[in-house]
Formats: structure tokens, C-alpha cells, sequence
């Protein structure tokens, strides 16, 4: 398969994306202390709706690589195979690691493990592996069928039916709960938790922002020309519903009966329609924003925002262990601080240390099967490079 361009800001926003994961898990731990005050939620819910884009963005990003670089014929089994090696295996590790670190875990739970492994529950940020590898394994299948749309379609009505998709997807969040409600009745095996309990790591509710990383992937120029000519209509919508949703969600708070301010960001769930659009217009946003600066940057500049992104799955993988490191580290030296202050040194720190464990491991020998990245050089590493590789990486981690 002919290597591609390199569409070079992917790296600089699948780092921001990471960032922005990290910087809400700790916003949600800060979000509780017994001495957050009126001013700390305000801040926090500022940055909780600035750093929302994060799963949507990863999501996107994952569907314009695959469409992007999968033009040609496909090996299934090779591309499996090579998504279970870049993914999967770092994952398993981790979710034992996290197993193991959990305080109730015994080896008579092993049984436990095995069934959180194929739900994403052993740390609350894997359930994000569990649903995103979903679009991996059907991903020939979407293939086949927007391939076969864009044969149908004529070109002028492509933008129509690609908007139609995704009013389709909102309509499907909108109805989420009566779904569900079927489902329960019906009581199917595995597809009743599936549209249940584990409703938020199913693929269909997120689809919205896979089609469209699809449609970008399939016709970068054109994407590019949604970015130019749309900008004052995402912005306006990324703006109007960021204030819309800061407001009802700083009106929320309240105090308790044990006096305590009660800080609640259940407003912004991601399986909201009206939410879902604030993300779709905020992967506009900030995607023509990583565009603009990975243009204007120098090498330096460069060097890191691939750093950033060539290391985040692994980052990703570990932080939430590297958030529970930093907060033992707030409460030796910032337990007196204000709470914002102390949520950004946590997350600063969350940030260094996550990085820094992921770059060290990649230099492992088995460095690619525990972060899903080596860096060493190819000799030296002790796996067998899989065949067909894709001239972009496709692990995006969220």
C-alpha cells in the first residue's frame, strides 16, 4: 500500500486529547474535597467543559486514520492481529496492574477479573479500550457500507446525507433510556447489558463522531474546506453552548446537609443529544486549532506535539496510577493551597509522570506490548513486526 501524506496536527490533538482526559479525572477528584469553594467550581466546570472534546476527539481521530490510510484491499486477520498487539495487549496488562493495586483483590477473584476485562471496569478509564475497539473490529464493514453511499450518492448530496447520519445518531441518544427499557423487558443475553448497564461503552451511542472522522478521512480536502467556510457556524454553536452549559451547571451546585458545597457535573454527560452536538462543534474547534499551530510551529514544535501524541495511548494507559501517585504528593506539599491550585499541580504532575513512566517502558525490549509504542530501533526490539503497517498510527487511547 502507497505511504500517504502525513496529516501532521493528528499528533499535536490526539496529545491535547490525553491532556484533556487527565485534566478531568482530576477535576472530578478536586470537585468532592471537603473545602472546595463557589469559585473553585466555577474554574472547574470552565475547564471540565474546555477539556470534553477529549473521548469524541480520540474517537474522530480513530475513524480518519483508518479511512484514511485503508483505501485498498484488507487482510482482516492482519489488521486484528495488529490492532490486538498495538491495543489489547498493553490493555490486559494494565488492567491487571490495576486489579492488583485494588485493595479487596485476592486470588480467588482471578474469575473477577477476567469479566471486568471484557467490561473496561478494573479502572474507570479503560471502558473507553472496550467500546473503541468495537469500531476496530467492524471497521471493514463501515467501510463497505460509506464506500458503497459515496457510489450512490452524488457528490452535491454527500454533506446532506452524512448530516442526516448524524441527526440519526442523536435521535438514537435521545431515545437511550426507552432502549434501554426494551432491552430490560426483552432480557437478551449479552445484548440486553449491552444496551444497559454497559450502554456507555457501546459503539452505536458514540457513532456520530466515528462517521464524521470517516468523512474527513475519506475527503481531507474537503474536510479542510468544511473547516474554512464553517468556522462562523461552529463557533457560534461551540460558544453559545458552552456558556448554555456552564450556566446550568454552575446553577446545580448547592449545599448538603453537612454544610458542604455539593459540586455535580451531571449535566454534561457525554450520551446527551444536546451535548453531543457542543462535542461534534468542539472537534471542529479544535481541530482547525491544532491545524493552525502545528502549521506555525518550528521544528521544536514539532518534535513535541509528536511526542505528545506518539506517547499517549501509553500515557493514557497509566495516568490514572499516576493520578494516584500525585495525590499522595498534594497531600505532603499542597495540602494548605487552594483547591484549583492543588487540582492543577495534580494534574501537572499527573502529566510528567505519565509521560515519563511511558517513554521509559518504550525503551523496554517489550516496550510495544506494555505502552503500544517502542523506541527503540527495530532490530532491537523482540517482536515481529506485522506486515501492512499504516503510515499513520492508529492507537489513539482514550
Amino acid at each position: 500500500m502507497p505511504k500517504k501524506a502525513r496529516i501532521r496536527e493528528i499528533e499535536l490533538l490526539r496529545g491535547l486529547a490525553f491532556l484533556a482526559v487527565a485534566l478531568q479525572h482530576a477535576i472530578a477528584h478536586y470537585s468532592v474535597v471537603a473545602d472546595v469553594k463557589v469559585e473553585d467550581g466555577v474554574i472547574m466546570t470552565f475547564l471540565l467543559m474546555a477539556s470534553k472534546f477529549a473521548v469524541p476527539v480520540f474517537i474522530f481521530i480513530t475513524g480518519l486514520v483508518l479511512f484514511y490510510n485503508y483505501d485498498g484491499q484488507i487482510n482482516y486477520f492482519s489488521f486484528v492481529r495488529k490492532r490486538f498487539m498495538d491495543i489489547l495487549v498493553p490493555y490486559i496488562l494494565w488492567s491487571a496492574v490495576y486489579f492488583l493495586v485494588s485493595p479487596a483483590w485476592n486470588v480467588h477473584q482471578l474469575s473477577k477479573w477476567v469479566n471486568m476485562l471484557f467490561t473496561g471496569k478494573n479502572s474507570y478509564h479503560l471502558w473507553y479500550i472496550v467500546m473503541i475497539f468495537q469500531f476496530y473490529l467492524l471497521f471493514p464493514l463501515f467501510r463497505y457500507f460509506m464506500r458503497k453511499c459515496t457510489q450512490w450518492l452524488p457528490y452535491k448530496w454527500r454533506a446532506a446525507a452524512l448530516a442526516a447520519a448524524g441527526l440519526l445518531c442523536l435521535l438514537l441518544l435521545d431515545n437511550l433510556f426507552r432502549i434501554s427499557d426494551v432491552m430490560t423487558r426483552v432480557d437478551l443475553p449479552f445484548l440486553t447489558p449491552f444496551f444497559t448497564k454497559y450502554a456507555d461503552r457501546n459503539f452505536l451511542y458514540f457513532m456520530i463522531y466515528f462517521i464524521l472522522g470517516a468523512a474527513a478521512g475519506m475527503h481531507p480536502d474537503r474536510w479542510n474546506l468544511w473547516l474554512e467556510k464553517g468556522k462562523v457556524i461552529y463557533w457560534t454553536a461551540f460558544i453559545g453552548l458552552f456558556g448554555y452549559y456552564a450556566y446550568i451547571t454552575v446553577r446545580s451546585f448547592g449545599y448538603g446537609s453537612e454544610a458542604g458545597l455539593h459540586v455535580a457535573f451531571n449535566q454534561l454527560n457525554l450520551l446527551r443529544p444536546l451535548i453531543t452536538v457542543f462535542l461534534v462543534c468542539s472537534i471542529f474547534v479544535f481541530y482547525e486549532w491544532s491545524q493552525k499551530r502545528t502549521q506555525q510551529s518550528g521544528p521544536a514544535g514539532l518534535d513535541l506535539m509528536n511526542t505528545l501524541g506518539r506517547y499517549s495511548y501509553g500515557a493514557y494507559l497509566v495516568h490514572a496510577l499516576m493520578l494516584r501517585e500525585s495525590y499522595k504528593i498534594d497531600e505532603w506539599l499542597f495540602g494548605g493551597w487552594n483547591v484549583t491550585l492543588r487540582m492543577v499541580m495534580t494534574f501537572l504532575i499527573c502529566i510528567i509522570l505519565s509521560y515519563g513512566l511511558t517513554i521509559a517502558m518504550s525503551y523496554l525490549p517489550f516496550g510495544k506490548w506494555t505502552v503500544g509504542v517502542s523506541s527503540l530501533p527495530k532490530k532491537q526490539r523482540r517482536y515481529v513486526p506485522n506486515q501492512g503497517q499504516t503510515p499513520m498510527r492508529s492507537v489513539d487511547g482514550s
